[in-house]
């Protein structure tokens, strides 16, 4: 069972169906990026099985200010969400924004349920991509086109060294773990 599995949250079903309907036609690491808006929700679950229907509902839609443009998101997600769903996939937004361009992950300290959704977001992405060079006929290939991945495997380094002790430990072994294959990849020992 995961935090999408029915009977759900009406909320979790509303932030669904938005997800659907926003994430249609857009990609994500190669795959449709409904499926890796479903993955971040499901793994945030796993870690944190009691998360309020309104986090999952942010987890869900964390890619929103990339593909609803034609909407008021704020409004609307604070009118059908509420207030934590609005901060939550803002502090994403913002630190998608800065992945790269600085050296520590922007969020305001102390807030763990953004830092707690931020890691299911890496988690899915590092494994993602991780998995996928395993099996690439051609490795070397794969990561020539993996460039950019590869320049911010420091940013998740740093980003978790920041964020481990705010999250659950199993989560911050997972991510710890990922982030440090990611690092043989780029130091060419992967």
């Amino acid at each position: 069972m995961t935090v999408l599995t029915p009977p759900r949250s009406p909320l979790v079903d509303e932030a669904l169906e938005l997800a659907r309907r926003w994430c249609a036609g857009h990609t994500i690491d190669g795959a449709p990026a409904l499926r890796h808006a479903v993955e971040v929700a499901t793994t945030l679950g796993r870690y944190v099985p009691d998360a309020p229907a309104d986090i999952i509902a942010a987890a869900l839609l964390h890619d929103a200010p990339e593909f609803a443009i034609d909407v008021d998101l704020d409004q609307v997600l604070t009118n059908r969400f509420g207030p934590a769903t609005t901060r939550v996939v803002r502090a994403l937004e913002r630190e998608h924004a800065a992945l790269g361009q600085t050296p520590a992950p922007p969020f305001e300290a102390g807030d763990t349920v953004a830092l707690t959704a931020s890691a299911a977001d890496k988690i899915v992405s590092l494994d993602s991509v991780l998995r996928r060079a395993s099996f690439a006929a051609d490795r070397a290939a794969y990561w020539r086109t993996r460039r950019p991945f590869l320049a911010l495997v420091p940013y998740f380094r740093a980003f978790h060294t920041a964020a481990r002790t705010a999250l659950p430990a199993e989560m911050a072994a997972t991510l710890g773990r990922l982030v440090t294959d990611a690092e043989q990849v780029a130091a060419g020992r992967g």
